[in-house]
């Protein structure tokens, strides 16, 4: 089971979870996505502990328990908040895993830092990090519209959990996963819900997203990469077909450019393989990291 603690790094105060850290184990640092946190990672943590890794998984800035300042909510911030969390934690060539947005985070810091003890050894890109949104066809304001979130600060927690009970033929998370996702909130003695990442952070890391060259961090990338895109069973819609049409465009661009790239299809998955799929997720995260330490 993880641990939880904090660190002091960039003028923030960072919660992370962490497993096997006293044994010099190989080490892993997880990323989560956008408006999510540590504890998605909490099922493949414990997958990844059991089969003798150690493994961090932070907070982002703006998420979870980690502190909410005004500004920093851009790539270039969060590859420094990372960079600051690896010297803090004296890692040495760690393995980055990364989930959507926090797929980004991994592939802009290997680019940045792609030599020198903190260089990363490898990275995983969990359907996340092979899609430049500016290339897409869609316009800024398109995208802008596809990606702003419901307005969920002060629903009841009752309504919540009445969504997350609504039968759905592509998966239905259980208990555990049903508190994880839970994670993602500050719950009132009122019992209503605020999300951790407020509205006005949340759209300027969309923003964000949208000016991130993808492609052009492909070329800067020295390490090995495998990418774990998930695809989801049909009948798909417009946008679903559009989505993983964009992603096979990425990946084939990253194959051409990335000297060491990887891929293996989650079949069958929704977007949030860490809840879904934890099991075959660490398996791969497993059999890519070995060979690398």
């Amino acid at each position: 089971m993880a641990e939880s603690s904090y660190l002091f790094i960039n003028d923030l105060r960072v919660h992370y979870l962490h497993w096997n850290l006293a044994d010099g184990s190989p080490m892993l640092v997880l990323l989560h996505g956008l408006a999510s946190n540590a504890r998605i990672w909490e099922l493949v943590g414990d997958e990844l502990a059991a089969r003798g890794f150690a493994v961090i998984a932070p907070d982002a800035r703006g998420h979870g328990l980690t502190d909410k300042p005004e500004d920093g909510y851009d790539f270039e911030t969060y590859t420094r908040d990372l960079a600051a969390l690896l010297n803090a934690c004296d890692l040495i060539h760690p393995i980055l895993v990364g989930h959507s947005w926090g797929a980004s985070v991994a592939l802009d810091y290997a680019a940045r830092f792609s030599i020198g003890p903190r260089a990363p050894a490898g990275i995983v890109l969990v359907d996340g990090g092979t899609i430049q949104m500016d290339a897409t066809g869609r316009s800024w304001e398109e995208m802008r519209d596809r990606l702003t979130p419901p307005r969920l600060a002060g629903m009841p927690l009752e309504a919540l959990l009445s969504r997350l009970s609504v039968p759905n033929s592509r998966w239905q998370p259980d208990a555990r996963a049903v508190r994880i996702i839970l994670g993602n909130f500050e719950i009132s003695a009122d019992e209503t819900i605020s999300p951790h990442l407020s509205f006005e952070h949340h759209m300027q890391i969309v923003r964000a997203m949208w000016e991130f060259k993808t492609y052009e961090r492909y070329a800067r990338v020295r390490c090995p990469v495998i990418a774990i895109p998930a695809r989801p069973l049909g009948p798909l819609t417009e946008q679903e077909r559009e989505f993983l049409s964009n992603k096979e465009r990425g990946i084939a661009i990253a194959q051409e450019r990335v000297r060491d790239f990887r891929v293996h299809w989650m079949e069958d998955t929704i977007h949030d393989i860490p809840l879904q799929r934890p099991v075959e997720l660490a398996d791969q995260i497993a059999g890519f990291a070995l060979p690398l330490k």
